[in-house]
């Protein structure tokens, strides 16, 4: 018997070590989610505007979007294979929790990342849009290692947007070196923060073109998708799903009625969104897949989600275009009625402009 004993041991241990790499779990990034703010109070950042397309005064709270980045974002992630954590769900005021909370869940979470959402405003007459990242630390010297990395992935996701207006190209600053509150204060959501991180500021919502944006949920999941793509690149992370989207905005050859009011409008958004359109996507064998109608609030926002790499087809005023969707990316294609225009300083006139495509 002695004879057979190695080999026997030798087996159990093969054996064990395959059991346990069986039982081994799945190491999976795990992210915190905090969407700023929270409930429809007055430090919830409201915007009352009136909206052409509604037809009435509506209001825009920035604890809104946020919610709904926020969530998305959640959504998008778990798909992705990933695990999340959130310091709110619903947007109550209740659910606006005071800072040093939402460093204790996010300690107490097992996260790798933390990640608050919100959008910015100037706070001055003059407006403008653009992403901006801010992380805990001095610009180029982050407090914890991989907040600067993050930043940069995050902004470059953002910045690929072409489903909004830019007017300057996305900023990223440590909090001490962007806010002169005193030596290394900085954000509060930041303070007391030990996690690689950072603050989002997605865009501007008080530059009238991108809040008639962030009113569309479906907008601000687009945000909430390539948000989650710049934590793919950060952790290099394979998504589970291999899926894809389409997004664009449709506008009128009518100028915007917010260039009437004296708003500030940059580029395209000088005209005025289609409302209440339907757009048609078709398979490659131009079966219908799925319609978008564009909402009412003057922005002409479509987005067509989780579709399987491969050829559609758009139809956009009778005219069929090929699109090619490719595995987490947007494919953006912006179409502009460019006929008739009144620009509200002069008769209407032509525009040579061609369609632009992207």
């Amino acid at each position: 018997m002695k004879k057979y004993f190695l080999p026997l041991v030798m087996l159990a241990t093969a054996f064990c070590c395959c059991m346990t790499s069986q039982a081994k779990p799945e190491v999976r990034p795990r992210v915190f989610v905090n969407p700023g703010h929270g409930g429809l109070d007055s430090d919830d950042r409201p915007c009352p505007f009136y909206c052409y397309g509604m037809g009435d005064t509506v209001s825009y709270y920035e604890s809104v979007s946020n919610w709904y980045k926020g969530n998305a974002l959640v959504g998008i992630l778990q798909r992705k294979g990933y695990e999340t954590a959130i310091s709110r769900v619903n947007n109550t005021t209740e659910d606006d929790l005071d800072l040093f909370e939402i460093m204790s869940l996010a300690a107490n979470s097992g996260a790798d990342l933390f990640f608050a959402i919100h959008s910015n405003a100037t706070g001055i007459q003059r407006s403008m849009n653009a992403p901006l990242a801010l992380y805990r630390g001095f610009t180029g010297q982050p407090a914890v290692e991989g907040n600067d990395v993050i930043a940069k992935l995050m902004m470059e996701a953002l910045g690929s947007n072409e489903a909004t207006q830019w007017s300057s190209t996305p900023e990223i600053s440590g909090d001490w070196t962007f806010y002169d509150w005193g030596y290394k204060v900085g954000l509060g959501v930041l303070r007391f923060n030990k996690l690689p991180g950072m603050l989002c500021e997605g865009s501007f919502h008080d530059y009238i073109g991108e809040r008639c944006r962030l009113e569309n949920p479906d907008y601000c999941w687009l945000e909430a998708w390539n948000q989650s793509c710049a934590m793919d690149k950060y952790f290099d992370h394979e998504p589970k799903i291999q899926l894809g989207c389409i997004a664009g905005l449709l506008r009128s050859g009518e100028a915007s009625p917010y260039k009437k009011d004296g708003y500030q409008l940059y580029g395209d958004d000088d005209r005025r969104g289609k409302n209440g359109y339907e757009m048609q996507l078709f398979d490659a064998d131009k079966k219908h897949v799925a319609t978008y109608v564009t909402d009412n609030f003057d922005n002409g926002f479509y987005l067509f989600k989780n579709l399987k790499p491969g050829i559609y087809y758009l139809n956009y005023a009778g005219s069929y275009q090929e699109v090619k969707v490719e595995a987490n990316k947007v494919t953006y294609l912006n179409y502009q009625d460019f006929d008739l225009v009144d620009d509200f300083d002069g008769p209407p006139h032509r525009i040579k402009k061609p369609t632009k495509t992207e």
